[in-house]
């Protein structure tokens, strides 16, 4: 208190809650003397401000409630208080926070909080709410605490398994799993508490596939395994479908159930090879057939899946196989088809391997053959080889092959046979077109030191025909007097034949000094036997028999060139080199004799043994001395002549007995009516018989007919008549034309006929069977009034 105003002054915080109110006394002092003092009582109250907070009381708030408990349920009173008084210390309560399911309510006056909402401890097991008391003041001071709600659980969820798609759950292993091998695990999940949610496993059902294949060995794990002694085939079942059941351990109200299917599919793995349809594939195909043309498919199967059993096809090849180069194979189809054309002639066969190859990992292949024919079109025209022949031949030598052409064609049947003809026309020659054998026709001569060519071609049998292209036969025309000379051997053909080249080589040194290219060119070889002529007889015996080396003898014919490269000549315009007779003999003969035949000079001898004699030119039918005489030229020409005259005398013979045997008497066609002369001109010819052919019952009976029924025909006083010339009964031959003779006897004709072809009358003389018209005298034809009957003529 001030002591000179008297203000008093609060002098310290106050508290209300602690002092309500003061009583002061006052005490007033003058500054008399004696002072004088008076005392007065004041009251001082304090008035209340919002300084204290409320504060919670009954703390902890907590219960346990079954998830199942009815509801709604009031579970907690809150209670708060607060020093202050008045508007400071009304409160009210209030949720904070935990409340987000509004499973709670809190009354905000008188604190009563309840659960208005069923609880599920799966979902919330536990809640805490935060509740706030607020008090009245301004400003308000506020208190918090919090409510612990527990939920106790119930056996209300079955398990349910993670994952399952429509009650469907699918695993995937190879089918080269082994037992023991886990397919997939299930995983079942129950939001029960304890016991209530604890789940088991149960492999309960196989729906599809084989029963017992698969297996859960721990009911705790949920694991599906491949049961023991198991071996998995895809190729055989290629999918399982399982059913599972998961169970809870539940009591009240007993265990709850789940289940679900598994579908286990199998994975492929590569353990089947691709195998082909055929273990041998075989087609034919013609030569001429285009490039992408197909041949044949192969088909080969792989068991196995997707890549596992995707195959692709390649063409295996064996060393130095060549049909690479011709086949291809489409790998994903495994169509052969041609790369190129094909040559039979070149190859006719083809023979390969097709690998057909799957595309797994370790990738596992097989084989199969392929033969393919290769089949012949006439695609080649016939070759001459050579296409260009060089000959010579005696002009006057007719008989003798002048060359065999050769010409070949590599097609097949009919395409390989070849004919020969001129390319273009030679008088003095002939071809024989299937051996190709060139001659001079038979009877003629050629010029001599003449050079005739001569072109061939050949052609095919095939279809198309083909035609070579024309080959050239060069012929040389000489006097075999001045060109050519003879030897005999003391050998066989067979044994020349084998000691050609060196005849050749040894008469040609003799040649050599004057004449370095020369070439001996052998004509012929003839063969002759003991007695020397040219036909084979057996040995003759007797002073006759003549001794040779080993009981053969042949003669060579031979000529001479003075340049080998003569046989080249391709111009015919230019001559033959030919050494004439009069240098050739005198270098293999005996010196002391210079024309005719004699012995070979020693170097002939030496170089070639068994020749016994040369000559300047020794005609093939000349005999030695001792020759017999009918195997002389003579000999032969008359025994020909003999044979020919003795089969004439017996033909002529056989034809004289067939005469007269078969001469008989003709019957005559039996005689008509005469009615009356036409004065018609003659007509000429003679009254034709049956056909040879009409030998049966007719011409038996018409034949008869005509001798039971023939007469006499009445005819004018003067009568000419047309003879004809005798010919036997059965000649038909064309008649000429008839002359009108008198006969030399009355009686000459002793029978009258019919024509029936003609309706005429005709004598004949049933013994000559000579027959002729009647006539009138006008000239016209008898002719018969009836009708003859149907007969054939000739």
């Amino acid at each position: 208190m001030d002591p000179t105003t008297g203000a008093i002054t609060v002098g310290a915080l106050l508290d209300r809650e602690t002092l309500a109110s003061y009583v002061l006394i006052c005490k007033a002092i003058d500054q008399g003397a004696p002072a004088l003092t008076g005392t007065a009582t004041l009251t001082v109250g304090i008035n209340d401000l919002n300084d204290n907070p409320p504060v919670f009381i009954n703390e902890p708030y907590a219960d346990t409630l079954l998830e199942n408990v009815t509801v709604p349920i009031s579970l907690f009173t809150m209670a708060a208080t607060d020093a202050d008084q008045g508007v400071n210390a009304r409160l009210l309560f209030s949720i904070v926070s935990g409340n987000g399911q509004a499973k709670f309510h809190l009354d905000p006056v008188t604190g009563v909080f309840s659960l208005v909402a069923t609880l599920d401890r799966d979902t919330t097991p536990s809640y805490s709410v935060v509740i706030k008391v607020t008090d009245g003041g301004s400003p308000a001071l506020t208190d918090q605490t919090t409510v612990s709600v527990t939920v106790l659980d119930v056996n209300d969820n079955a398990p349910a398994f993670v994952a399952a798609v429509n009650g469907l759950m699918t695993f995937y292993i190879g089918e080269s799993a082994s037992p023991g091998d886990v397919v997939g695990s299930l995983v079942a999940l129950d939001p029960d508490y304890g016991n209530n949610g604890k789940v088991s496993y149960t492999l309960n059902d196989t729906l599809v596939g084989t029963d017992n294949h698969f297996v859960i060995r721990d009911v705790s794990q949920g694991d599906i395994s491949v049961n023991n002694g198991i071996s998995l085939d895809r190729e055989k079942v290629n999918n399982y479908l399982l059913v599972v059941i998961a169970c809870d351990a539940g009591t009240d109200p007993g265990p709850l159930c789940s289940q679900v299917q598994v579908n286990v599919l199998l994975q492929d793995a590569n353990d089947n090879r691709p195998i082909f349809d055929q273990i041998l594939y075989q087609a034919d195909v013609s030569e001429d057939k285009p490039v992408d043309y197909v041949v044949l498919q192969v088909v080969a199967h792989d068991n196995d899946a997707v890549n596992n059993g995707a195959v692709a096809y390649s063409l295996k090849l064996p060393s130095g196989s060549t049909a690479a180069q011709f086949f291809v194979i489409h790998p994903s189809t495994g169509i052969v088809s041609l790369k190129q054309q094909l040559d039979r002639e070149t190859t006719d066969r083809f023979s390969f391997n097709v690998v057909a190859t799957d595309n797994g990992n370790t990738a596992l292949s097989s084989s199969t053959s392929v033969v393919i024919t290769v089949k012949d079109v006439n695609d080649n025209a016939p070759t001459f080889n050579p296409d260009f022949i060089v000959a010579a031949v005696a002009y006057n030598d007719d008989n003798k092959i002048l060359s065999t052409l050769s010409a070949t064609d590599p097609d097949l049947e009919a395409g390989s046979k070849v004919t020969y003809k001129f390319y273009k026309k030679a008088d003095d020659f002939e071809l024989e077109q299937n051996a190709g054998t060139v001659k001079v026709i038979v009877g003629r001569q050629l010029k001599v030191d003449s050079t005739y060519e001569l072109q061939f071609v050949a052609a095919d049998n095939g279809y198309p025909t083909m035609t070579s292209s024309p080959a050239r036969l060069r012929v040389d025309a000489f006097d075999s007097n001045t060109k050519l000379l003879s030897v005999d051997l003391s050998m066989s053909e067979e044994q020349f034949a084998a000691k050609t080249a060196l005849f050749e080589s040894s008469m040609a040194k003799q040649y050599a000094t004057k004449y370095p290219k020369v070439r001996v060119i052998i004509y012929d070889v003839i063969r002759r036997t003991y007695d020397g002529s040219t036909s084979t007889t057996a040995a003759p015996t007797g002073r006759k028999k003549r001794a040779t080396t080993d009981g053969h003898r042949i003669t060579v014919r031979f000529f001479v060139v003075q340049d080998s490269a003569d046989g080249e000549l391709t111009d015919t315009s230019k001559a033959r080199s030919f050494v004439p007779n009069s240098d050739a003999l005198p270098a293999i003969t005996d010196p002391q004799k210079t024309s005719g035949c004699s012995s070979a000079n020693a170097n002939v001898q030496a170089a070639f043994p068994e020749i016994i004699t040369t000559c300047s030119q020794r005609d093939t039918n000349a005999t030695s001395d001792d020759t017999p005489w009918i195997s002389t030229t003579t000999g032969i020409a008359v025994t020909t002549v003999v044979c020919v005259l003795a089969v004439a005398i017996i033909v002529a013979i056989i034809v004289l007995i067939w005469c007269c045997c078969f001469s008989k008497k003709r019957p005559g066609t039996p005689v008509k009516p005469y009615v009356s002369p036409q004065a018609t001109s003659p007509e000429p010819g003679r009254p034709k018989l049956a056909a040879t052919g009409d030998t049966g019952e007719g011409a038996d009976k018409t034949f008869k007919e005509s001798n039971d029924l023939r007469r006499e025909i009445q005819t004018p006083s003067k009568v000419e008549v047309v003879i004809e010339e005798r010919r036997p009964q059965n000649d038909f031959r064309p008649l000429r034309r008839p002359a009108v003779l008198k006969p030399e006897k009355e009686d000459y004709y002793d029978g009258r006929a019919v024509d029936p072809a003609t309706g005429k009358v005709y004598e004949f003389n049933s013994k000559t069977n000579e027959r002729r018209w009647l006539q009138t005298p006008e000239g016209g034809a008898v002719m018969s009034d009836v009708e003859s009957e149907s007969f054939k003529y000739e």
